[in-house]
């Protein structure tokens, strides 16, 4: 299998299953609407949303090492930092990344995911006033 190397969001949609356009689409719209200042950057050929450091990623079933049949895996790169007081969080055997699979576009409860992002955001901006204060 070989990484997909996409470097900007249209070609990255193109290339997607319809069923993943759609949840692609869709969390993308949630999150540049509700935390403008995020920045979204490709990596391992993938869309991560950035303000300090990398908070979240989109990463299709289609793509290489998904390691799951279908949807889409709403990745937070600091899972393990969330409360996951919505259940939805999955961290597999993983200690740090954690993420929400959406197998269908009907799977996508936005006040859930949102609260999610916001609790993401705010571990994001502590992260960098610990790193800040660090001599």
């Amino acid at each position: 299998m070989q990484l997909y190397r996409f470097k900007d969001f249209d070609t990255f949609h193109e290339a997607l299953l319809p069923e993943e356009q759609v949840i692609c689409s869709r969390l993308r719209q949630l999150i540049l609407q509700n935390f403008p200042e995020v920045r979204e950057k490709f990596g391992y050929g993938v869309p991560y949303y950035h303000r300090f450091g990398r908070i979240c990623f989109l990463y299709p079933a289609s793509f290489p090492y998904s390691g799951h049949p279908q949807g889409v895996a709403l990745g937070f790169t600091r899972g393990h930092l969330l409360s996951n007081e919505q259940g939805l969080l999955d961290m597999g055997a993983r200690k740090e990344v954690g993420y929400v699979l959406l197998r269908q576009p009907s799977e996508l409860q936005e006040e859930p995911l949102l609260d999610m992002l916001h609790e993401a955001f705010l571990i994001d901006e502590d992260w960098q006033r610990q790193k800040i204060k660090k001599p």
